[in-house]
């Protein structure tokens, strides 16, 4: 019994390390569209979707979840989908071509909101998955 729980904790863990993972790339990205120069625009959706890719591949070979990541998993996907095109629109219309000093605190607050759900979503497994 102790076996199979530690096997769903050890499983959990790393779907809250992906989570983590993804909101570091996530915020790097937002960060590097909206902060960075050209060069940088151009590749930084590249590096996410490679991290992306690679996250997926290791974390969504584990078979086994325990409930909490297992009710988290979808609608955290869903809200990141949503903060994540507000973070589009924003870029898109509202954020200038040459942003001064202020325009960078908007856009770091809204490179934090868009990946807060990730954050959010790591923090809540790793607290679960502590030893009981």
């Amino acid at each position: 019994m102790d076996r199979a729980q530690g096997t769903v904790r050890k499983s959990s863990r790393r779907g809250a390390y992906f989570f983590l993972g993804m909101w570091l790339g996530a915020t790097g990205y937002w960060l590097a569209t909206l902060l960075g120069p050209a060069t940088v625009q151009d590749y930084a959706p590249l590096a996410l979707g490679v991290l992306t890719v690679v996250g997926g591949v290791y974390i969504f070979r584990q078979r086994v979840y325990d409930r909490l990541h297992s009710r988290l998993s979808f609608p955290l996907t869903w809200v990141f989908v949503g903060t994540t095109a507000i973070g589009a629109v924003y870029n898109m219309f509202l954020h200038p071509h040459e942003p001064g000093p202020l325009w960078t605190v908007a856009d770091v607050l809204v490179a934090l909101i868009a990946t807060a759900p990730l954050l959010y979503g790591a923090v809540r497994v790793f607290r679960s998955t502590g030893d009981r």
